[in-house]
């Protein structure tokens, strides 16, 4: 579990992200609920600086994470980086069969729940509710004793912090009335669904994302995008 215990990493770490970007909120997320010392830097994707673009990334993504003077980036990869900097924070499942199955259930939530995430959060249509739910079916079997995260863990797992803004992301457009909320009653309300609506309560729960999940600018974004389609 995760310490109060600030952890000072080897080398200064500095993330340069962005509070409206899924990916970067990743490795803002798992540097955040392991309590690292770090120096975040928000990057403005629609004006990218020249300092960065020339002096950081010439990618111009986000995350980037700077690792004393090394550059790391994408943000499967930054995230997992940082988890295994801090065996101390448990993030990463000891077993390799946990480890593997974790890795899956991250895997199976990219195939079956990122394509819903991107029409609700991307477009405003979340499609029927047998749409949401079918890949929420889909998804459950790789979701493994969530009592209360991966493997009975009780703190956030590297898999769960994957899935997370993606997650917290459509809940936020459920909850907000910009699209129909029959799909976030009948995850509140039908015990079928009861088991994956608890788990993705607990991580909106966590200190990595009421840390660093900005509703407010989020929410600002997902009314521009939808003014735009």
């Amino acid at each position: 579990m995760a310490s109060l215990k600030a952890l000072v990493p080897p080398k200064p770490i500095t993330l340069y992200s962005s509070v409206v970007c899924p990916w970067a909120a990743r490795t803002w997320i798992v540097l955040t609920q392991a309590n690292v010392e770090f120096e975040y830097v928000e990057i403005d994707l629609k004006n990218k600086p020249e300092w960065f673009l020339k002096e950081v990334n010439p990618g111009g993504k986000v995350p980037t994470l700077k690792y004393g003077d090394d550059i790391i980036i994408e943000s499967a990869i930054t995230t997992e980086f940082v988890a295994d900097l801090f065996p101390e924070a448990q993030l990463i499942p000891r077993d390799p069969f946990l480890r593997a199955q974790s890795r899956l259930m991250a895997d199976r939530f990219s195939e079956f729940l990122f394509p819903i995430y991107r029409e609700v959060y991307y477009s405003g249509n979340p499609g029927s509710d047998a749409k949401i739910f079918d890949a929420i079916d889909k998804f459950l079997p790789y979701l493994k004793d969530a009592k209360p995260f991966f493997g009975g863990s009780d703190h956030l797992t590297l898999a769960e912090i994957l899935i997370a803004p993606f997650l917290s992301r459509i809940y936020l457009v459920l909850e907000s009335g910009l699209v129909g909320d029959e799909t976030l009653k009948t995850l509140a309300s039908d015990p079928k669904y009861e088991y994956f609506n608890t788990w993705a309560q607990n991580i909106l729960a966590t200190p990595g994302l009421k840390g660093t999940f900005d509703k407010t600018a989020n929410l600002a974004w997902v009314k521009e995008r939808y003014a735009s389609v």
